[in-house]
């Protein structure tokens, strides 16, 4: 390929609460509070995650490519860390999570810099520093294929950045084909030229039965419907008997996770590689 790296600035990341849909001020001021509490099913999900992409974002440096951008979540991370963050989605997926973006895509400024599939990366031989997939791999129809991109645009002496879920409820449906071992994940990324520098778990096991158990007291007493996408849309006056007994098993199993050192299970995993020089 002769596409070349889009040379654009680090921007912020805009509201977290949608690309397309914007609550109210005050609404999404209490969701956002919401959101970052036990209150939120996801809750160990995403603080287990945020706290991997902090570890992983100490190894970026240069040219970052985020790939499978999302809504730019993991931005604030890299800020300081690499000299141009370039985010790219899967047109796809981007109608999947939101859909009418079409009609919206002035709120796509600053969080999408380019639209392309990680099997076939718009860029250029050797023109990123630093690849980063934050659980990407589950999504795409063939891995290999996207590794082997990834491989392909990075630097020598590149860095890839990678999380994949191990225990996860299905999700963005119907774009969620697998799980990851350890020890699958090395084999994948080793058999592409990386070197594994780093390959930690996300979690214990006592973090993993209390995200399990959380998502089943949603799903089983509080869910109205199923969407399309696997996520339940909730009954409001069950949702308000039943989220409270969510939280409290995340925070009980949270606790529980501080004296175990069961690693057997996990949410998930994190890799750092390194491209060698070819």
């Amino acid at each position: 390929m002769n596409a070349r790296a889009v040379d654009l600035p680090v921007e912020a990341a805009p509201p977290s609460e949608g690309v397309v849909y914007v609550r109210k001020p005050l609404a999404a001021r209490l969701n956002r509070w919401r959101k970052r509490t036990p209150l939120n099913p996801y809750w160990l999900e995403l603080r287990e995650l945020e706290r991997a992409v902090a570890g992983l974002a100490e190894h970026a440096r240069g040219r970052l490519v985020d790939v499978g951008v999302g809504e730019r979540p993991w931005g604030k991370f890299f800020e300081g860390k690499v000299r141009r963050y370039f985010g790219l989605e899967y047109p796809p997926v981007a109608d999947n999570l939101s859909p009418g973006i079409w009609q919206a895509m002035h709120r796509l400024r600053g969080v999408v810099d380019v639209f392309g599939d990680a099997g076939r990366l718009p860029f250029a031989d050797r023109s990123c520093d630093t690849v980063l997939a934050v659980e990407l791999l589950e999504h795409v129809h063939d891995p290999d294929a996207a590794v082997a991109e990834f491989a392909r645009v990075l630097a020598d002496d590149g860095r890839l950045l990678l999380t994949v879920p191990f225990v996860a409820p299905r999700h963005q449906l119907p774009f969620d084909f697998r799980r990851f071992t350890p020890d699958g994940l090395r084999a994948l990324v080793e058999r592409h030229g990386f070197e594994v520098v780093e390959l930690e778990p996300r979690g214990n096991s006592a973090i993993a039965l209390g995200s399990v158990l959380a998502h089943w007291l949603v799903r089983a007493f509080a869910a109205k419907s199923e969407q399309l996408d696997g996520s339940v849309k909730l009954s409001r006056v069950r949702a308000l008997l039943v989220l409270p007994f969510a939280a409290l098993a995340q925070a009980v199993f949270a606790g529980f996770a501080r004296i175990t050192k069961d690693r057997s299970i996990s949410l998930g995993y994190s890799v750092v590689a390194r491209t060698s020089k070819r």
